[in-house]
């Protein structure tokens, strides 16, 4: 079995795409191994920054080093450098870490950072949206850019809770989601360790909300937006705003996804906001996303919760629930990880 890395170079080779193939037509890499060594993103600059060089003799910036993996695997996997004393503060304008960090590859240059709080970019649009200028926005968007496109900060309230009619009433909460940071993606489940952490995720909201709205540490509840419902179990904590509810997202699966088993918590009791989040705002007008960056507005979500009269908890499952994954369960022996290196050492 290959690394997806290694299949997504095979492809791109057989596509011909540009820094893939040789000029004769051959795959530039043979795999995903052979990438992390001699691919170079900037000259002497690639994805490993130990041991570069042809002896290995350099750090950060060098030619590729044939060597170079095995370095890392003779030195457990680590390699390290530390930071300038002088130059762990203040990094935007700090003539230490600017030269510091462009000698290592990370900054194309050791200009200072300007930081701004005007943008003369924004302010660009929003004058070509107001008339100026050869290049004019689309007449039917005229008036959005003029109006979001504002060269300093500004509020305005989410599409989603200006766009629903009665919308503070109807939802008068905020759901947010955010990346656990011991599972940064879904896969992190094929992982025994983090499941060990956490199999399952829940609706985390302030004791106050939950009294308000007749809901106790740990019921079954409804969340209702827009744009569709789910059924979740709740979790009473105090740091939580109480008009905002959260949960992790990467946890909740469908069933038999990463080849877990078909009843694995994950998929009974974890779930995603994503079934309450429309793609388009709810006027119909415009994609749900900021009219700047074009960012998602995973954010903007308005929901309303309330308890649901659940028989037994140990009967109870998040829905909505769909047909199980036809994906044979992975093996369930007991993981040995490491066992294979200290048997080879």
């Amino acid at each position: 079995m290959r690394g997806f890395q290694s299949v997504l170079l095979d492809i791109g080779a057989r596509l011909g795409l540009p820094g893939m193939v040789l000029d004769d037509g051959s795959p530039r890499y043979r795999d995903y191994a052979d990438y992390i060594v001699r691919h170079e993103r900037a000259p002497g600059v690639g994805l490993l920054a130990g041991w570069r060089g042809e002896h290995g003799e350099l750090e950060a910036k060098g030619p590729p080093n044939p060597e170079q993996l095995q370095r890392y695997i003779d030195n457990g996997g680590f390699w390290r450098s530390h930071v300038p004393e002088s130059a762990r503060y203040f990094k935007m304008a700090n003539r230490g870490y600017l030269d510091w960090a462009q000698k290592m590859g990370f900054l194309g240059h050791a200009d200072p950072i300007v930081l701004q709080l005007y943008s003369e970019t924004m302010q660009k649009f929003r004058l070509a949206a107001q008339g100026h200028g050869d290049k004019q926005p689309p007449a039917e968007h005229r008036e959005r850019v003029a109006t979001y496109f504002d060269p300093l900060p500004i509020w305005y309230e989410p599409f989603e809770g200006a766009q629903i009619a009665d919308g503070a009433t109807r939802f008068p909460l905020s759901a947010v989601t955010q990346r656990p940071m011991f599972m940064y993606h879904a896969w992190g489940s094929q992982n025994a360790w983090l499941r060990q952490i956490s199999t399952r995720n829940f609706l985390y909201l302030h004791p106050d909300t939950g009294a308000r709205h007749g809901i106790a540490d740990e019921d079954w509840i409804a969340v209702q937006s827009h744009h569709g419902r789910i059924q979740v179990q709740a979790k009473f904590a105090a740091n939580v705003q109480p008009d905002t509810v959260w949960t992790w997202n990467a946890i909740g699966k469908r069933r038999g996804a990463w080849r877990l088993n078909k009843d694995a918590p994950e998929s009974r009791k974890g779930f995603l906001l994503n079934h309450l989040i429309s793609d388009i705002t709810p006027k119909g007008d415009y994609a749900n996303a900021d009219p700047v960056t074009g960012q998602a507005a995973w954010f903007d979500l308005r929901v309303s919760i309330r308890r649901l009269d659940a028989a037994d908890d140990a009967q109870a499952v998040s829905q909505p629930q769909f047909a199980a994954l036809s994906f044979e369960p992975a093996d369930d022996r007991p993981l040995r990880y490491g066992a294979q290196f200290r048997k080879n050492r």
